[in-house]
Formats: structure tokens, C-alpha cells, sequence
């Protein structure tokens, strides 16, 4: 990875975290998407004590304009972008909306990376070009089975499930990976998703309503793993040429896998796509 450049969203904790040190460990000169400017700061602190380089952009990446700007920092910061890791996301137990009109499940963890990666989309194209090739990786969830509300995405007409809203925006992340590694395909970029496992974070200590909020601890103490174990396969994935060449695919453990079926329906993935473009129009 040495010479390399990572752009890491939400590496201020979690598994976000351990990425962005492993590597920053391998060479890498990572770049980190915060909200937080105190825990962005320790972060890239923490990177350069172990011999590592980095820098911080401060972000609400709930915020289309904040994304959009993001982008654009980015872009006057580094020269090159090798790997693009979206890893930021949350789940929100009480419906939210920002001030842009989105539900804030559907803004953080899928139209915030579409955007992101659409506004450095040319930056990858030049790095692949120069240098051989891009990696883009969603950081998905097993938690990508539910259905997509298509009449009402955004929870505006339809009675808020937290749980319901959490598994479609998963859904709508990897079903939009398929789609984007196609439309970049000849570019030389690759676009793939992870499954990371169930990892102990403050993810998955969450408000959860009843019965989840009872299940996900039991199971987080059972098959949990720590944000470092979990950081395995994003590591690999990003640095190994082993993974080069791969796309379009749902990995989990090294592996590739098959997301639920509905996720690889083409003909779904290109309505999403288009419908997206219309729900982002003003930040594209």
C-alpha cells in the first residue's frame, strides 16, 4: 500500500477505525471522513505515532452538502484516490429527518456513499488509469434482507420501523454496488461489498426497539468480533492482490457469497439508480 491513497468514512471508532490503522500500518497515506473533529484529530494523531500518515476532513455525511463538500476537499487534498472505503453508517431507533428532507437512515448509510462516490468517481478514473486500477468497497450488513419501500423510501407517508428502515438501506447499498461495478467496469475501477460480520461496536450496542434490542446483544456476545478481527477482510480486500480483478461482488470472510436475490435483480439495481439521480439531483 505504500504510496496508496485510502479514503475511510467513519473511521473514528469501530471497524472504521481499525481499517484506517491497518492501513496506515501497510504504507498507505489514509484519509479520514469524520463528523467529529476531537475524535478525527486522535485518530490521524494516533496513525502518525506509529509511523503512519494521514488527514482528516470533517464531515456530517448525513448532509448531501456536506458530503458534496466533502468530495471536493478531498480532491484538493490528495492527487490520487486508490481505494474508496464507505464504511460510515448508523441505525436510528426514532424517525429522523435532516434538514435536507431525508430520513436519516436512507441519508447516512446509502445516498451519502452514492454521492461520495460519484463526486470522486473521476479522481479513481484518473488514479486506475495511471497506476492500473481502483477499488470502491460498501461496507454492507447481513442485514440487506428486507424489502425496498419503493413508494416511500423516506418514511414520509409509511409508519417508521427502525428495523425495517436499517435493512433497506443495506439493501439499497449492495443492490447499488452491483450496479456501479458494471458502469465502471471498463474504467478499471472495482466496486464491491462487504459483509463484515457482526461486529462489537457502538453499532451494535444501539437503541434498539423490543425484541431486537434483546436479540442483538445476545448475539454480539455469542458470534461478536472485535472491530479488529472484522477489519480482516476490508484490510485484505483493500491491499491484496489477491482481490484484484474481483467485482461486483458481496465478500464476507475473505469469500465471495451471494446477497439475498432480490439484491441482484439488474432490473431493480437500474431503477434504483435512476431514482437516486432524481432524489440527488441539486448535489450530483
Amino acid at each position: 500500500m505504500k504510496g496508496k491513497t485510502v479514503v475511510i468514512t467513519g473511521a473514528t471508532s469501530g471497524l472504521g477505525r481499525a481499517t484506517a490503522f491497518k492501513l496506515a500500518q501497510k504504507g498507505a497515506f489514509v484519509v479520514i471522513v469524520a463528523r467529529n473533529d476531537t475524535k478525527a484529530k486522535e485518530v490521524i494523531k494516533g496513525i502518525e505515532m506509529e509511523g503512519g500518515k494521514g488527514q482528516f476532513i470533517i464531515s456530517d455525511l448525513s448532509s448531501m452538502e456536506d458530503t458534496k463538500a466533502a468530495a471536493k476537499s478531498i480532491t484538493k487534498v490528495v492527487d490520487r484516490l486508490d481505494v474508496l472505503i464507505n464504511n460510515a453508517g448508523a441505525f436510528f431507533p426514532k424517525y429522523r429527518v435532516t434538514s435536507e428532507g431525508f430520513e436519516s437512515t436512507l441519508a447516512l448509510n446509502y445516498l451519502s456513499p452514492f454521492l461520495l462516490t460519484h463526486h470522486l468517481a473521476e479522481l479513481m478514473k484518473l488514479t486506475a488509469y495511471e497506476c492500473g486500477e481502483a477499488r470502491i468497497i460498501n461496507i454492507s450488513s447481513i442485514m440487506h434482507k428486507g424489502p425496498i419501500n419503493w413508494e416511500d423510501l423516506n418514511y414520509k407517508e409509511t409508519n417508521y420501523n427502525s428495523t425495517s428502515a436499517y435493512y433497506q438501506s443495506k439493501h439499497l447499498l449492495t443492490s447499488s454496488t452491483y450496479y456501479r461495478s458494471r458502469k465502471l467496469k471498463k474504467t478499471d475501477i472495482s466496486v464491491n461489498c462487504i459483509h463484515p460480520g457482526f461486529v462489537k461496536t457502538a453499532l451494535s450496542k444501539a437503541d434498539y426497539p423490543f425484541p431486537m434490542n434483546i436479540i442483538v446483544p445476545i448475539v454480539g456476545f455469542f458470534l461478536g468480533e472485535s472491530p479488529e478481527q472484522a477489519a480482516d477482510t476490508p484490510v485484505w480486500f483493500a491491499s491484496s492482490n489477491e482481490t484484484k480483478g474481483i467485482n461486483g461482488e458481496y465478500i464476507h470472510h475473505r469469500k465471495v457469497k451471494k446477497s439475498w436475490p432480490p439484491t441482484r435483480d439488474e432490473d431493480a439495481q437500474t431503477k434504483l439508480f435512476y431514482v437516486t439521480q432524481t432524489m440527488l439531483g441539486e448535489w450530483l
